[in-house]
């Protein structure tokens, strides 16, 4: 007699009669998966700046992922306003889409504190993962000629990125009138936020939020307190004329466009929320 175990000895089962069982019980096992919508696109950019912690290390490597049809509603949402808010849109779409800087996790606090150029640099890029280089513009003003003209702008050689040649360095020395000297830190998201608001704030308003928010000393001292309207005009314009320059990223003020009609070409400024509609 063999002594090979019966490998259906312990095998049992149990008989079903009820039709609606044996019928949901084949639905269940013939039933097609469930479909699932692949990662979006995700990708890694070089910010022309860099994003310095509090421990002094710098990081320029960012994950960004494409925009999504919950992020364009937001963004519809905001665009919709007669008079867009261009910062706030720009924190939407980051506090979304920005995935990781270095080896830091993406939060407001952070994306906050990084430099507009870097902000508007990201922001070009996700723009650029979501639907391409090129930006399709039907009927482009010409401001040499006066007509309007279709055309197809290729954002990679359209518009200039400028890098920071020392992004461990992000104040700026700033001379002024009578030999004084400023130290200036760069405009950062939240400063930014602040100054523009809900969008009511004039010129000044605004000049003057970012000089008390960014100034770090005058002539060597720290400085205490408001400071920005006490000084002069021409001081306050010298200031925040250094804020801008000394800013990396894209250069949305001379984007260079070639007219189809008379062939010549002009830079023109663009809104950062323009390539998105």
């Amino acid at each position: 007699m063999s002594n090979t175990p019966d490998p259906l000895a312990e095998f049992t089962a149990t008989i079903i009669d009820d039709p609606d069982k044996i019928n949901a019980i084949a639905r269940d096992v013939t039933k097609p998966p469930v479909p699932m919508m692949p990662s979006l696109p995700a990708d890694t950019v070089t910010l022309p700046g860099g994003f310095l912690d509090q421990d002094g290390r710098l990081h320029t490597e960012v994950r960004i992922r494409e925009i999504n049809g919950s992020d364009e509603e937001a963004m519809a949402r905001e665009l919709r306003s007669p008079t867009v808010n261009v910062p706030k849109v720009v924190d939407l779409i980051l506090k979304r889409c920005v995935l990781g800087v270095g080896d830091l996790e993406s939060t407001p606090r952070l994306l906050g504190q990084m430099l507009t150029g870097d902000r508007a640099a990201l922001m070009l890029a996700i723009r650029v993962l979501t639907f391409g280089n090129d930006w399709e513009v039907p009927d482009f003003p010409c401001r040499e000629c006066g007509k309007t003209f279709g055309c197809i702008v290729e954002l990679d050689s359209s518009i200039e990125i400028k890098k920071m040649d020392n992004p461990m360095v992000q104040d700026i020395e700033v001379t002024l009138r009578n030999g004084h000297l400023a130290l200036v830190h760069m405009l950062t998201g939240d400063v930014q936020l602040e100054m523009v608001g809900d969008g009511n704030r004039t010129g000044p308003e605004e000049a003057t939020i970012a000089i008390d928010r960014s100034i770090r000393s005058l002539d060597g001292n720290p400085v205490m307190g408001h400071i920005a309207q006490k000084m002069s005009m021409a001081d306050r314009r010298k200031i925040i004329e250094a804020m801008a320059d000394g800013q990396p990223g894209p250069r949305m003020e001379e984007v260079m466009v070639t007219c189809t009609e008379c062939g010549r070409e002009a830079g023109y400024q663009i809104s950062l929320v323009d390539l998105f509609r």
